[in-house]
């Protein structure tokens, strides 16, 4: 491996220089004030008619109202990210209440759906970026400390809980985010914005324009710097502050009934912590042909190259992929959505430590094809079948079946049921990793499965309110263990099984026209052990730490026409089993619209303590303290 150095893109973080560049972006954002143009978005806040009717694709794979939608499914606007002024993508989850979101350091997070969240894992669930997957199939996880969108480019995120296998492939277990941008069209002129604070600090200028009649694009450049977080342990000294920066662009054309999209991304981003860097790009290409009849074509393809840089070891993975899926109503009863992928991963690891792999390069590929027909048995009852089978390098080929019935009871109401089956693939890790006389590679570790039960209820039960109410059952079996093989030495099995229930809910209810109270939460029960006759030497690992309840309650109030203050307290239990106590945090949110193309806000994290921890990562990072984070932020549009 090659001799580390220190990156010289990236100054020592204390001085002036740092800050300046950010301040920078400040300059321009008043510059543009003084323009006096227009802004391009619609920051009107959605009415409770509105909520209901906003459109999701990632339940059926074909664009539906989230009122229709049989799934535990949470909408995260545009409009929910500019009034939380969130700048990265964890922030940005915070906002859902199906999810676990936990911060570890200051570059590092584990977030997940119903349980099994901790640094080592939080394997199942599936993250997408307009239909790319981040998950790494090298270490069954989402790094998303690698996962950045510009925030003022997100259309929505659309977040759902329960198993979405069926249309997504394995590793859609417990949950899918689909982080969807928007159309290169409805970001058209310049923004610039900067947040500035004494934890958090970013920048981002983009520009969107004009190609011909029925062309447009845009490009953008970005760059972030988080502070260190607190020390828990007295002496511990180590430094994770976490900077980085991000250029991209899309463009989206549209030629009679074709439509192509081409999108691109390139970052690098450091953290002191092990000496870390990651750095890399992507490319991706999207082509949507529409029929006469209401049906369409699409086909999706791109490339992914990320490089994780640390102090004793180095990770690279290619990913190619292409996707083909074609939807059409069938006769008047029937919506089908037909579709095949195929997915070639490239992974390279090379280690200076004991820990490491036989062969440090790997290929692996998944191959699917699936089907799922949504069938009227009646105009108010609707019922599911789809079924994806896929095949991958490690065990082969399996089939991942679902079923879902929807009854709109009346206008206003829905009820919903579904019975799933998904899988959690090997990762290399899982299959391969090895240590001289410690641990031996396990060459038959098998999927985890599950087998999820489903019940909800989705409406408006007066018309200034909504509820949504889920109850799922899941039953595990195969999860990951450590045993010792006949020879006394370790060795990864699955040797875990059990089950999880719980409730998922989250409603909101307008007090006044510029009044909205948002509250959701979990409540999760876990019952997993070793089977018969087997041993887990990691104490349940696998089983992540999971707090037995969440909750948030958000107040959204429009103060005037120009002026808004949004505040959200949640609480979160105590994590099990890392003991990291329960806390309560409060969040304030002040923003104030000085004209259409200039907002000036102020933003408060973390308000009630000095510090609190909300996961732990043992032996692989100190426990951290996360602290308040205060920061204004700028915004402009021209």
């Amino acid at each position: 491996m090659r001799g580390k150095q220190r990156d010289p893109g990236y100054p020592v973080r204390r001085g002036a220089g740092r800050r300046a560049a950010f301040l920078a972006p400040a300059a321009l954002v008043l510059a543009a004030a003084a323009a006096g143009a227009q802004s391009v978005e619609d920051l009107s806040r959605l009415s409770i008619e509105e909520l209901t009717q906003v459109r999701v694709t990632s339940v059926s794979k074909r664009s539906e109202p989230l009122s229709t939608a049989a799934a535990s499914v949470y909408v995260i606007t545009a409009e929910d990210i500019r009034r939380s002024g969130a700048i990265s993508i964890p922030q940005a989850l915070r906002l859902a209440p199906n999810l676990d979101v936990a911060q570890l350091n200051a570059y590092n997070h584990a977030i997940a759906a119903r349980g099994f969240n901790s640094p080592e894992s939080s394997n199942k669930l599936l993250v997408l970026v307009d239909g790319r997957s981040v998950y790494s199939p090298f270490a069954a996880t989402v790094f998303w400390e690698g996962v950045d969108v510009p925030v003022a480019d997100i259309e929505r995120i659309e977040v759902i809980s329960g198993p979405g296998g069926t249309l997504w492939g394995a590793n859609a277990v417990n949950g899918v985010i689909n982080i969807i941008t928007r159309s290169a069209d409805r970001s058209q002129g310049t923004l610039v914005e900067t947040a500035i604070g004494n934890a958090d600090r970013g920048g981002t200028v983009r520009y969107g324009g004009r190609i011909g009649e029925t062309g447009a694009m845009r490009v953008y450049a970005g760059g972030f710097d988080r502070s260190r977080t607190d020390p828990v342990l007295p002496g511990d000294a180590a430094e994770d502050g976490f900077r980085g920066g991000q250029v991209g662009f899309r463009g989206d054309f549209a030629v009679g009934d074709d439509a192509y999209t081409v999108q691109g991304d390139l970052y690098r981003r450091r953290t002191e912590f092990l000496d870390q860097s990651l750095y890399g790009g992507n490319l991706l290409g999207r082509w949507t042909r529409s029929f006469a009849d209401g049906a369409s074509l699409d086909v999706r393809t791109y490339y992914d190259r990320k490089t994780r840089d640390y102090a004793v070891a180095t990770d690279v993975l290619q990913t190619w992929d292409v996707q083909v899926q074609h939807n059409r109503r069938v006769g008047t009863r029937h919506e089908l959505v037909v579709g095949a992928g195929y997915r070639r991963w490239r992974s390279e690891f090379t280690s200076l430590v004991a820990f490491g792999f036989a062969d440090p390069t790997a290929t692996l590929t998944v191959a699917n094809v699936f089907a799922q027909d949504t069938i009227a048995l009646a105009p108010d009852l609707h019922l599911t079948l789809g079924l994806k089978v896929e095949h991958n390098s490690y065990t082969g080929t399996d089939a991942l079946p679902n079923v879902r019935l929807g009854w709109r009871v009346a206008d206003d109401h829905m009820l919903w049921t579904a019975a799933s089956r998904a899988v959690r693939t090997p990762s290399r890790i899982d299959r391969e990793l090895e240590a001289p006389g410690i641990l031996v590679p396990a060459r038959d570790f098998r999927n985890e499965t599950l087998t999820a039960f489903e019940i909800g209820y989705r409406g408006q039960p007066t018309g200034d309110s909504t509820l949504s109410v889920t109850g799922f059952y899941h039953v595990y079996d195969d999860l990951r263990s450590l045993g010792t093989t006949p020879g006394g030495r370790l060795s990864f099995m699955n040797g875990l099984e059990g089950r999880t229930y719980g409730v998922e809910a989250w409603g909101s209810y307008d007090v006044t026209p510029g009044w909205r109270l948002r509250a959701g939460g979990t409540w999760l029960h876990k019952e997993l052990s070793a089977k018969d006759g087997m041993t887990d030497l990691s104490d349940l690992q696998a089983a992540g730490q999971d707090p037995n309840h969440h909750a948030q309650i958000r107040s959204e109030m429009d103060l005037a026409s120009d002026l808004s203050l949004d505040v959200a307290l949640r609480r979160v239990g105590r994590v099990s089993p890392s003991g990291v106590p329960a806390y309560t945090e409060l969040d304030a949110h002040l923003l104030w619209q000085v004209s259409p193309s200039l907002t000036v806000s102020l933003h408060g994290l973390n308000l009630l303590q000095a510090q609190h921890q909300e996961v732990i990562a043992p032996g692989t990072s100190p426990p951290r303290g996360i602290g308040r984070s205060v920061y204004a932020r700028l915004r402009a549009e021209f």
